[in-house]
């Protein structure tokens, strides 16, 4: 082989200890570099979903403070309601000195709430409107509108004005719930704070409206506890509400203006959508120029209709920058490991090269030197190049062994080859003489087969008369089993048929002792039924009883209520009372004309019910007398059915004993059409025989001849050979062993 003594230019011409540094420590950059492309897209996929869940949950937690807070707000408002449309219970001169006191105490209990007030529609409180003309908490007809309002610890009031066509009266007014009225500004002590409204239409007995209170709670608790939050660096809370306007906001100067959102044509649809299904929206905006993370968390309070927003507002580069703090401490601390990585990896590379240097100079002097095989490597380590140094020696051994029997064999081989020669020429006669017996026996063989085709043909003819024979004992054989089949299926019907007749009469008999108890059952239901008929009069005059107390309770329950009301403050409990009364009257007057109602039914249903058992008796009485005709005619039919079963056994017993004589006569049919197939079969058998010989024959005459050939070509090749073992001696002898 010649040596390539070129320059070296690529890398698999440098030498073992530059491939693997430079093949592994460019895989290792590799690796190291997707990796670092890996963690920085899951770190910001991480810091992102991360910042979404934090926005999510901080939203939905100041959400839920928030919603409290109004919440507590709604559900004063909603008892002060409740109440004020129980006020028929009041007399009517002091029902507006009542209210008044519930209002002033709602206002005194809550700190957050700075004034609450009420407007009735004209002569809807109590129809006294005309005696309160032009006096406190009133207007000049006399109309009821206080409104209280709260400064520090000092609690008056004064009464409305402007609130004829003022949203704050007309929207809860033509509503059927309470509403949140949108953030206003109310100026208290000299100052301008803004607040939240709640106000509830007030219905009458009949359910209309007929005025309206409500209560405003400051927003300044609410506002600090979503200005002290702290979302990352510069990042605040806001809340909106329902028609967009900015209750809440980092920059105080935009609270009380619409909230940007609603106006933008984008933003304004996720407001929309999440009034809705009420499910939190995200969506980012700029803000002083800067790319800003929003998220929204919808929320109702009650059953009011307004849904108000909490918003989660973070600058984006806030959130880039925690994700690239990460990214630095990740990629310093890779570029580390990949670098000390590089030393081992060279330091390991370089003492692995040294050690197959040692095993390249021990096979270069065995194929470029005096070809000594006792060459061994010196083995100091257990490791894979101490391995590899061991079974170099092994195969320096085993190709030293192997080249000393060579050289021994090779004497042994040329003459071996000398007696080849010799035993091929003697192998040529022998094949030459075989060739000639198998020419004679195959004249042979062939003159035998005409033989046999002959007896062949003789066999094939009586084979054909048996078969006709043999065809004809089995037609009537089958004809015969046919007839049996048949006899045999009809007396098993008319067995069939009696059993189920015998089963039928017993079938018939039940039927009979049923249809009489059934006929008795129906009686004592009939007798039963008219019973439950008379007793249910009885329940009738009962329940008219009860409707005539009810009517008496109810009438005494009203003049309680009369001397209840006469009887003025200290009567008022007992007024109460009297109305439970008069109300557990009604629904006893009308449950006792429920129960007459459903008794007069059930009367109805009893006759119903008596009819049809009187009906259903005569049937009854019908089918017996049917029974009984059916079981006389069962029996006749059953007697007629044994005659029949008698006459078919005798037929049976005659088709039984012409089948066995058949079956005598088709068995020695059987039996000649075996012998002569038999037979046929074996001429068969020796034809094929002796085919098969003449084709063997061919064969072994077309084999002599190859084998000839075949020896002719061994005994030269055997000339060749000897010429090559004394080549392979020659080259042998140039080893050192």
């Amino acid at each position: 082989m010649a040596k390539n003594d070129g320059p070296r230019n690529g890398i698999l011409d440098r030498s073992i200890q530059t491939q693997l540094v430079g093949t592994i420590g460019a895989l290792l950059v590799v690796l190291l570099t997707i990796c670092a492309l890996f963690i920085l897209n899951r770190i910001n996929k991480g810091t992102y979903d991360l910042s979404d869940k934090y926005l999510k949950q901080t939203a939905n937690y100041y959400a839920e403070r928030t919603k409290a807070l109004i919440q507590n707000e709604f559900d004063t408002c909603a008892a002060l309601k409740t109440v004020v449309e129980q006020i028929d219970s009041v007399p009517r001169s002091q029902r507006r000195d009542f209210i008044n006191n519930i209002l002033k105490q709602a206002l005194i209990e809550n700190e957050n709430f700075v004034d609450t007030w009420v407007v009735y529609e004209p002569d809807a409180l109590d129809g006294l409107d005309y005696q309160y003309a032009n006096t406190e908490y009133h207007d000049s007809t006399g109309r009821f509108i206080p409104y209280w309002t709260k400064v520090g610890s000092t609690v008056e009031c004064t009464p409305l004005t402007d609130y004829e066509d003022g949203f704050w009266y007309v929207n809860p007014l033509n509503s059927p719930t309470g509403i949140l009225i949108d953030p206003n500004p109310y100026e208290i002590g000299g100052q301008t704070i803004y607040v939240c409204g709640v106000a509830f239409p007030i219905h009458d007995r009949n359910g209309t409206p007929i005025g309206v209170i409500g209560l405003d709670m400051s927003l300044s608790t609410l506002s600090s506890i979503l200005k002290e939050a702290t979302l990352y660096e510069t990042g605040y809370l806001s809340l909106v509400s329902d028609s967009g306007l900015t209750a809440v906001e980092a920059d105080s100067a935009l609270e009380g203006n619409t909230f940007a959102g609603y106006e933008d044509a984008k933003t304004s649809v996720l407001f929309q959508n999440a009034k809705e299904t009420l499910i939190p929206f995200g969506y980012e905006a700029d803000y002083n120029g800067k790319n800003q993370l929003k998220f929204f968390q919808p929320f109702k309070v009650g059953d009011a209709k307004e849904v108000w927003f909490v918003g989660a507002n973070i600058i984006m580069a806030e959130i880039d920058s925690a994700g690239r703090r990460m990214f630095i401490y990740v990629s310093t601390a890779l570029l580390i490991t990949m670098l000390v990585t590089l030393a081992i990896l060279f330091l390991i590379a370089r003492s692995v090269a040294q050690e197959m240097n040692k095993g390249v100079a021990a096979m270069k002097n065995i194929a470029q030197g005096d070809g000594d095989l006792t060459v061994r490597m010196d083995v100091r380590k257990e490791n894979e190049m101490g391995n590899l140094y061991k079974f170099f020696n092994l195969t320096i051994e085993k190709i030293q062994n192997s080249i000393r029997q060579i050289k021994e064999s090779t004497g042994d081989l040329q003459m071996q080859s000398e007696q080849l020669e010799q035993n091929m020429a003697d192998t040529a006669a022998s094949a030459n003489q075989i060739t000639a017996n198998i020419d004679s026996v195959n004249r042979q063989v062939q003159q035998q087969g005409a033989n046999v085709s002959e007896a062949q043909g003789a066999l094939d003819a009586i084979n054909h008369r048996v078969n006709e024979l043999v065809s004809a004992i089995q037609s009537q054989s089958s004809s015969v089993i046919e007839s049996s089949s048949a006899i045999e299926q009809m007396v098993a019907n008319i067995r069939s048929v009696t059993t189920i007749l015998e089963k039928n009469s017993s079938n018939i008999e039940a039927l009979e002792r049923s249809s009489e108890e059934g006929r008795k059952s129906i009686q004592t239901t009939v007798d039963a039924t008219v019973k439950i008929q008379e007793e249910s009069q009885t329940l009738l005059e009962a329940s008219k009883i009860i409707q005539n107390i009810a009517s008496q309770t109810n009438l005494l329950a009203m003049n309680a209520a009369i001397e209840a009301a006469h009887a003025g403050e200290s009567g008022k409990g007992f007024s109460v009372v009297a109305d439970e009364i008069r109300k557990l009257a009604e629904d006893s007057n009308k449950q006792g004309k429920n129960i007459t109602t459903n008794l007069q039914q059930v009367l109805n249903s009893i006759k119903e019910v008596t009819d049809a058992s009187t009906k259903l008796q005569q049937k009854f009485q019908e089918i017996f007398e049917l029974t009984r005709t059916v079981s006389q005619q069962e029996t006749t039919i059953m007697n007629a059915m044994q005659e029949q079963s008698e006459g078919g056994t005798q037929v049976l017993e005659a088709i039984k004993q012409i089948n066995d004589v058949t079956v005598n006569v088709k068995s020695g049919g059987d039996a000649m059409q075996a012998s002569t197939a038999e037979a046929n079969q074996t001429m068969k058998n020796l034809l094929r025989i002796t085919d098969e010989i003449g084709a063997s024959m061919q064969e072994m005459s077309i084999g002599i001849e190859s084998i000839n050939n075949s020896i002719n070509s061994v005994n030269d090749m055997t000339h060749k050979n000897s010429e090559n073992i004394v080549e392979l001696g020659t080259e042998v002898d140039k080893f050192k062993v």
